[in-house]
């Protein structure tokens, strides 16, 4: 069983994880961007693209899945 948390640490911890969900957020928009390159015959960029938008959005899942199993 888990220690209970002070309001501080929840705190630092639901700011660091809206930080990084903002930041992967920039990231996978940038990344989807480069995806769409594939439409226009750019396939190594587009592929990795692809890869990075994915990446990120599980990240952001995993992100959010957390935060609400530390509630």
């Amino acid at each position: 069983m888990a220690s209970p948390e002070s309001a501080t640490e929840q705190l630092a911890s639901s700011l660091h994880r809206g930080l990084l969900g903002l930041f992967l957020g920039i990231v996978g928009l940038i990344a989807l961007q480069l995806a769409g390159r594939l439409l226009v015959g750019e396939y190594l960029i587009g592929i990795i693209g692809v890869i990075v938008t994915l990446g990120t959005g599980y990240w952001i899942l995993s992100l959010f899945i957390e935060g609400l199993q530390e509630r």
